[in-house]
């Protein structure tokens, strides 16, 4: 799975299809969480959080990792010099460093994986996460009924296939993260839907063991 291909492209290209909905799945919890020391942004792709995130925690560290290339050089454009660190690497073949960061943040990122990729990003994660660390992900979501759920299925037909032939997506269906989740030990804080059941932000915390 490569997005270097796409990366020039690909901020014309979510604002041609889906204009500020993306960015505002984003940022949904932004002002909710307690400000964070260090935050590891996985797949953040082509920038659009990562100046946010520097405006509203700028005393904290930021790790940003991403297999494509030429979208770390764009987010890294986008930002401002800083405590910040990009790290060019699969997050699969990543070594994850242990409780480290309090904030992880995957937008539009765990939707790529598949059932099995999944299981182990989430793994790594926890491994990470510091006990009582944070997490905002926004995805695609399936609406549950109706012709919410056909409009939904439809262009996520559309996203899998379009993605697997321009950047090698293995992935061919949407995987619902929540119970791998919930199994490596987070508790959803909160949930905000739009765009008719098709985008989802979502605000979890890691629990320690007890």
């Amino acid at each position: 799975m490569n997005f270097d291909r796409l990366a020039p492209f690909y901020r014309a290209m979510e604002a041609l299809s889906a204009g500020r909905k993306l960015q505002r799945c984003r940022l949904a919890f932004i002002d909710e969480i307690p400000p964070p020391r260090r935050i590891l942004l996985l797949g953040e792709g082509h920038g659009r959080f990562l100046p946010a995130c520097q405006r509203k925690f700028p005393d904290a560290e930021i790790t940003v990792l991403d297999s494509s290339r030429r979208m770390l050089a764009i987010a890294k454009s986008k930002s401002t010099p800083g405590r910040i660190r990009f790290v060019h690497a699969d997050v699969l073949d990543w070594q994850a460093p242990t409780a480290e960061f309090d904030l992880i943040v995957t937008h539009f990122f765990l939707d790529c994986l598949t059932a099995e990729e999944l299981s182990s990003v989430v793994g790594k994660i926890r491994l990470a996460a510091t006990g009582g660390a944070n997490w905002l992900l926004a995805d695609f979501e399936m609406a549950p009924t109706g012709i919410a759920r056909l409009r939904s299925w439809a262009i996520l037909t559309i996203l899998y296939r379009f993605f697997r032939i321009t950047c090698g997506l293995r992935a061919g269906a949407l995987i619902p993260p929540d119970a791998t989740l919930a199994k490596a030990g987070f508790r959803k804080i909160d949930c905000r839907i739009y765009d008719w059941g098709l985008l989802k932000s979502e605000w979890w915390r890691h629990v320690p063991d007890s």
